[in-house]
């Protein structure tokens, strides 16, 4: 049965290539003398797709085969990538053999040196070969001649018994390109990349270049040279004395460095503003007119500052009251211990109007003194150096006085100033901490004094202490010395003395004599009532009352204040 079913098949086919003349394997619509549909998608009638006709195979009626196409140009005419299956060759000696029917290679292997490749005569010209060198050492390998750098593919086409690359290199010689040989460029040459790179790779110092120094790149150090060949940073200019380097400008504007005289330059060389910034913002402008702003883009004045300057701060220790102020310093703390007034010695300013601020931090509460002007103890003074000297911007001048702590004056004014603090009493927690310092080291632990209605005076007292009163009470050994006279009354005395026996006149007798006796009485005699003392004159004292001396008033103060000039006293303590 099966051998029955197996003719009936080869007579169908016979029949069918004798009545079409046309083979078509997975479709009834063949388009050329053998028509293939790989995917069996083509239509049962009319003209496959593009996209239909991706999997078909044809042979036209002129003899071109069309992979991918049912319309073939050539004698073989694909749509779609065509594939040489590569063969690997390890390479023996610097050495390597191709084999026959192959048309890709891949070298591997080890180089020591330039690669020989020998191959095999193709049996017709017009095969072609792709050699991959991909051997390790960095050699070339050869061809008939022609050498396919290390890391590269090269294309040779079999012709006239040679191998020959499809690049332009012959038998026997190597190509001649920019890469092997020098030349000479006879006309203009454009490079359209495209969206394609174009990279350079080197080792050498020197890797690039471009009419010598014009431009070098070196491809050791990644440097670039302008006018050198040994850059030694990232981008090097190299020019001549009094020249320009860079120039950035937009056609208005030019921002350039220059050398010359032994300076460099950079800014403007067209009448524009130069800005230094961080963070894209400007930071320092300086204008076409000579004026610089810092935080500012239009200062009005040569320096406008928007904002706090700094002078970096200098210590000077003292050393036998005495300190000597560096060059090119701007602010100075004296510091140390100070047994006198400290003596300041500073250099002459370079120029005139130049700045120094001296803080007097030393202990013991003296002054420091430059050229005359005195710098208070805990206290900061400016200077200014003007005709030869350095000048208090306070309005001192040489040959000021000193302030120091605790001295004292008087004033017509009514509240501190100046480091000057009223002796009011109060308490020297009241003080600012300087002062409160300063009045201890005074002896004021608790209040400063205070010198209401009281008057300077040294008396060996404690200092500041306010002692004794402007009243005075006299005692009686600071009367004068004198004795009070005067004399008795001579009315008659109202005493009466009984007598008792009178001289013989009668007891009896109602009426007494008057007498000045040891025995005072008064009255009547009573009959009934006899005194029987005997008369006598015993010794005795009188008394007498003058008038009081003041008046008969409480004794009252003397007030010893002596005409005066009222002013406020006060001490220096610093602020």
């Amino acid at each position: 049965m099966m051998k029955k079913k197996l003719l009936l098949t080869g007579i169908f086919v016979m029949f069918s290539l004798a009545v079409r003349s046309q083979v078509g394997i997975n479709t009834g619509n063949p388009q050329g003398i053998f028509s293939v549909d790989g995917l069996k998608n083509n239509p049962a009638t009319g003209v496959p797709s593009a996209a239909q006709a991706k999997d078909d195979l044809i042979m036209s009626p002129n003899g071109n085969v069309g992979i991918g196409t049912i319309s073939p140009g050539t004698a073989l005419d694909v749509n779609g990538a065509i594939t040489n299956r590569e063969t690997a060759l390890a390479v023996a000696g610097n050495a390597v053999d191709i084999p026959a029917n192959v048309s890709l290679v891949r070298l591997t292997g080890a180089a020591t040196a330039n690669v020989a490749i020998s191959a095999f005569a193709a049996p017709n010209p017009g095969q072609r070969l792709i050699v991959y060198n991909a051997t390790t050492g960095g050699f070339g390998a050869t061809l008939d001649g022609v050498t396919i750098p290390n890391g590269k593919a090269l294309e040779f086409v079999f012709s006239n018994s040679f191998w020959r690359s499809t690049d332009g290199g012959s038998a026997g010689t190597s190509s001649v390109n920019i890469y092997n040989a020098d030349g000479t460029l006879t006309g203009n040459r454009t490079v359209t990349q495209g969206a394609n790179t174009l990279a350079f790779t080197g080792t050498q110092t020197n890797a690039f270049s471009v009419d010598g120094s014009t431009l070098s790149v070196d491809a050791a150090n990644d440097r670039v040279g302008l006018g050198t060949t040994t850059p030694d940073t990232k981008l090097t200019i190299s020019t001549p004395d009094n020249s320009f380097g860079l120039n950035h400008t937009n056609g208005t504007v030019n921002l350039k460095t220059y050398i010359g005289g032994g300076t460099g330059y950079i800014g403007t060389t067209t009448p524009n503003n130069l800005n230094l910034t961080t963070d894209n913002i400007a930071r320092v402008t300086v204008t076409s007119g000579g004026k610089v702003g810092m935080n500012m883009s239009s200062p009005g004045t040569t320096l406008d500052v928007n904002g706090a300057i700094t002078n970096r701060e200098t210590a000077l220790a003292v050393n036998g009251n005495a300190v000597t102020v560096p060059a090119n310093v701007s602010q100075v703390q004296i510091t140390g211990a100070a047994t006198a007034n400290v003596a300041i010695f500073a250099p002459a300013a370079p120029n005139p109007g130049q700045r120094l601020i001296v803080y007097n931090n030393t202990t013991g509460g003296f002054g420091a003194t430059l050229d005359g002007v005195t710098v208070p103890n805990g206290k900061v003074l400016e200077f200014v150096f003007s005709n030869s000297y350095w000048r208090s911007t306070d309005g001192g001048t040489a040959g000021a006085v000193p302030q120091n702590i605790g001295d004292v004056k008087p004033s017509f004014s009514n509240a501190d100033h100046n480091g000057w603090v009223k002796l009011d009493g109060r308490p020297v927690g009241n003080l600012t901490a300087t002062q409160r310092t300063a009045a201890n080291s005074l002896g004021f632990a608790s209040y400063i004094p205070n010198a209401t209605n009281s008057y300077l005076v040294q008396d060996n007292a404690r200092l500041g202490s306010v002692n004794s009163s402007n009243n005075r009470k006299i005692s009686r050994n600071q009367l004068p010395d004198f004795q009070l006279s005067g004399s008795t009354s001579s009315t008659a005395p109202s005493i009466r003395y009984d007598i008792i026996y009178n001289n013989g006149k009668p007891s009896d007798n109602v009426e007494s004599r008057t007498f000045l006796a040891g025995k005072i009485g008064t009255g009547w005699r009573q009959q009934d009532n006899r005194n029987t003392n005997v008369l006598a004159q015993d010794a005795h004292n009188h008394t007498f009352t003058t008038n009081s001396v003041n008046g008969g008033v409480a004794q009252q103060s003397i007030n010893i204040q002596p005409q005066s000039l009222s002013v406020n006293m006060f001490v220096y303590l610093g602020k």
